[in-house]
C-alpha cells in the first residue's frame, strides 16, 4: 500500500472497512487505526504535526505581510511628499516667472552687476552659511551701498518663496529618509528570509512527526505478525490432534479388517475340510445337507460383515482425503 505519511491514506474508514491484513473493522469514534481499525494515535500525531507547521509557516506569513503593509506606508509617504514637493516646485516658478517680469520691466540685463548683487542676496536669504567669506564681505558692501529699487523689490518677492523653499526641503528630506527605511528593511527581509526560515521550521516538524510515526507502525505491525503467529500455531496443533484421532481410528478399522478376513479364511478352511470329508456322504441323506446349509450360511453373515466393514473403512479414508485438502487449502 502506497501512503503518504503526512497525508494519510485516502481511505478513510466508516462505520465498516478492512484494515491494512484485510480483516473487516468498525470504527466507534475517533481515527481508525490503518493496522487495527481502533482508535488511531498515528492519525493524531499526523494531525498535530500539521497543525504545527501550519502555524508556523501561517505567523510568518502573517508577519510578512504585515511587513509588505509597512512598506506600502512608507511607499504611500514617498507619493505624498513627491506632490508635495512638486507644488512647492510650481509656487516657487510662478515666483521665478514675476522676479523675471520685474527685471523686464526696469531694464535689467542678466549680466549685469545690479543683477549679479541680487542674485547675491538671494542666496543670503535662502541659507547665509553657504557663503563664502569673500562672498559674506560683498554682501555688506551691498548692504551699505543701499539697494535699488529694483532689488528693493525683487527681494520682496523673494521672500515669498520662503514657505514653498521650507516644504520642498521637507519634502525631499522625507523622501530621502522613507527610501532610506525601505532599503534597511528589504535587506534585513533578505538576510533573515522569514518565510524560507519558517519554510524549513515547518518542513522539520513533518519530518520528525514523520519519524515517529514510522516507529509507531512498526511496533504496530510487529505486535500483529506476533499476534497472528500465535494464532497459526494454536491452529496447526488443533489439527495435528486431529489428524491424530483419525490415523487412530484408521488403524483400529484397519486391525478389525484384518481380524474379520482371518476369521472368513479360518471359516473358509474349515468349511472345505468338512466338504473333504463329508464328500462321500453328500448324496446318503439330509443331515449332510443341513450342514452344508448352514456352512453356507455361516459364510454370508461373515462376507456380509466384511462388506460393511470395507464401506466404513472407505468412509474414513474420504474423511482423512478431505481433512488432507482442508490442510492444504
Amino acid at each position: 500500500m502506497n501512503m503518504n505519511l503526512m497525508s494519510g491514506p485516502n481511505t478513510v474508514f466508516g462505520p465498516a472497512q478492512t484494515d491494512l491484513f484485510g480483516r473487516t473493522v468498525r470504527r466507534e469514534g475517533g481515527p481508525a487505526s490503518m493496522l487495527t481499525g481502533s482508535y488511531d494515535p498515528i492519525a493524531q500525531k499526523r494531525a498535530i504535526a500539521q497543525k504545527k507547521a501550519y502555524k508556523v509557516v501561517g505567523d510568518t506569513f502573517a508577519s510578512d505581510r504585515k511587513l509588505d503593509g509597512e512598506f506600502a506606508d512608507r511607499q504611500s509617504k514617498i507619493d505624498h511628499y513627491h506632490s508635495m514637493a512638486k507644488e512647492a516646485q510650481e509656487n516657487i516658478k510662478q515666483i521665478d516667472d514675476m522676479q523675471e517680469q520685474l527685471r523686464q520691466e526696469y531694464g535689467v540685463e542678466e549680466d549685469s552687476q545690479e543683477q549679479k548683487d541680487l542674485e547675491l542676496l538671494k542666496r543670503y536669504q535662502q541659507n547665509p552659511m553657504d557663503l563664502s567669506a569673500d562672498e559674506w564681505e560683498q554682501v555688506n558692501e551691498i548692504r551699505q551701498n543701499g539697494l535699488t529699487e529694483y532689488q528693493e523689490r525683487a527681494m520682496d518677492i523673494e521672500s515669498y518663496k520662503k514657505p514653498y523653499q521650507t516644504s520642498l526641503r521637507d519634502a525631499k528630506k522625507g523622501i530621502i529618509e522613507e527610501n532610506a527605511a525601505i532599503r534597511s528593511m528589504a535587506a534585513e527581509r533578505l538576510k533573515k528570509d522569514p518565510m524560507v526560515k519558517a519554510s524549513k521550521e515547518s518542513q522539520k516538524i513533518l519530518e520528525s512527526a514523520s519519524k515517529e510515526i514510522i516507529g509507531m507502525l512498526k511496533d504496530e505491525a510487529i505486535d500483529h505478525v506476533d499476534e497472528k503467529f500465535e494464532e497459526e500455531v494454536e491452529e496447526a496443533e488443533e489439527r495435528k490432534e486431529e489428524e491424530k484421532a483419525e490415523q487412530e481410528k484408521l488403524d483400529e478399522a484397519k486391525e478389525r479388517r484384518e481380524e474379520l478376513e482371518a476369521l472368513a479364511n479360518s471359516e473358509k478352511a474349515e468349511q472345505e475340510s468338512h466338504r473333504s470329508e463329508s464328500g462321500s456322504d453328500l448324496l446318503s441323506g439330509d443331515p449332510v445337507t443341513e450342514s452344508i446349509l448352514k456352512m453356507d450360511h455361516l459364510q454370508s453373515e461373515v462376507k456380509q460383515e466384511i462388506s460393511d466393514m470395507m464401506t466404513k473403512m472407505n468412509l474414513v479414508a474420504e474423511d482423512m482425503k478431505g481433512i488432507k485438502v482442508d490442510a492444504l487449502l
